[in-house]
């Protein structure tokens, strides 16, 4: 029975190794060896290629032209085209068919008018990008790999592309998928406590399907974090959210352990195709503080999606005179050997992945915080806002979007706030 888990809670709580530190960024992935001429390769097969596809007899230099009269995959062609017309010669080759797929094409344009001198020198480049595979990194995806950390544009096309192969696998593994993972967390000042902040929550999933029928899916607002010895209790509203909502809301059994509202979705499945939003409002009254502990420096909100996701949004909104002149952080983790991550241990930097995924401020109020997969986003905004009393104007919204995030990756967005009377 797999049991999902989503975490949206505030970084603060106590270090298990009962120390803090200052996150630091973990060590890049090493470069391409010198002797290694990757610019050189890609460029020798834009030029080489483009030649020989230029000659082929009867056709123009559109994909299905190409396609037709060498008898092979539109795909591949396109993709072809794509590469050697792109300028950055390290983007050509994470873009580019395989070396098979290439001697294959040259092979049929030998047969359809291309001089012999033109195959050849193809070939011969066609061989050198096969050898720097097969030599310096074994895989086409370690080249791939290697070759974006040092081009931002094929970085980011790789690994939306690898985190896509991981949202597919994982659908099929967990038994369920969701078009959007949400996490909206408002912070306001506390009505009793000077230097406390309440924590207004919305979270969950929109656009969610179950693969089999035997998947119980669980999303769980996790244990807050401990000021003073004090645990403060989240509370679940049981606000009715359904005017929001995209798809028919969940079912949904409401359990309370240890800290923790676990909610749980296990209806019958009518379809495959049937698709649910399921969205639950939490409160913590002083759930948190304007101010750091000892050797607790960071304050901020963790998500970890409960079931791939193909979009993954999580909002931190912050009230007047709450961390003012204090930019958020993004931390991000892979949980799967040793499970949720506390920024502040420092025994958790092992853990740390780099990434490419970057805050966004979007300004106050909720004019241009739309959300295409959730169009009443918006209008939940606004009410939350008018829940706490707060005009949108004097809230400040930061947010993370993530394309197909890894599943198991924890997603922590924290700001490291001044000690009292600084």
């Amino acid at each position: 029975m797999h049991i999902a888990h989503l975490c949206a809670t505030l970084c603060g709580h106590r270090s298990r190794s009962g120390e803090g530190a200052k996150p630091s960024m973990p060590q890049k992935q090493q470069s391409l060896t010198p002797e290694v001429q990757p610019d050189q390769i890609g460029q020798e097969l834009a030029t080489n290629l483009n030649l020989v596809l230029t000659e082929i007899e009867g056709c123009s230099m559109r994909p299905t032209d190409i396609a037709r009269v060498l008898d092979t995959s539109r795909v591949m062609v396109s993709r072809l085209l794509s590469a050697i017309r792109k300028d950055d010669p390290i983007e050509r080759l994470t873009r580019i068919p395989g070396p098979e797929t290439l001697r294959s094409i040259v092979r049929a344009a030998g047969q359809h008018g291309v001089e012999a001198e033109h195959i050849n020198a193809a070939e011969k480049a066609i061989e050198a990008f096969d050898e720097l595979i097969r030599e310096q990194f074994g895989t086409r995806s370690a080249l791939n790999a290697a070759l974006s950390n040092t081009n931002p544009n094929a970085r980011s096309k790789f690994e939306q592309s690898s985190r896509y192969q991981v949202f597919k696998g994982m659908s099929q593994i967990v038994g369920a998928q969701s078009n959007l993972w949400l996490t909206t967390m408002m912070l306001t000042p506390s009505n009793d406590q000077p230097d406390g902040i309440d924590i207004s929550t919305i979270h969950g999933t929109s656009g969610l399907r179950r693969l089999r029928p035997d998947t119980p899916i669980r999303f769980v607002y996790g244990v807050p974090p401990e000021y003073e010895d004090r645990r403060q209790s989240p509370v679940r509203t049981g606000t009715d959210l359904s005017s929001f909502l995209m798809h028919e809301a969940a079912p949904l059994r409401v359990d309370e352990e240890n800290g923790q509202i676990i909610n749980t979705f296990a209806p019958e499945v009518e379809g495959k195709d049937d698709l649910y939003d399921m969205l639950a409002e939490v409160y913590i009254p002083n759930g948190s503080n304007r101010y750091a502990a000892e050797g607790r420096n960071y304050r901020g909100t963790t998500v970890i999606p409960d079931v791939p996701t193909v979009t993954l949004v999580s909002d931190v909104m912050i009230c007047d005179d709450i961390f003012e002149g204090i930019e958020p952080e993004l931390f991000l983790y892979n949980t799967m050997p040793r499970g949720g991550a506390d920024i502040e241990d420092p025994k958790r930097l092992i853990d740390r992945v780099e990434t490419q995924e970057q805050l966004d401020y979007m300004g106050r109020g909720t004019a241009g915080l739309g959300i295409s997969e959730f169009p009443m986003y918006e209008d939940m905004v606004a009410y939350m806002c008018e829940k706490n009393r707060r005009s949108p104007d004097s809230i400040r919204t930061y947010r993370l979007q993530v394309q197909y995030p890894v599943y198991g990756f924890q997603h922590t967005i924290a700001f490291k706030v001044p000690q009292r009377g600084s």
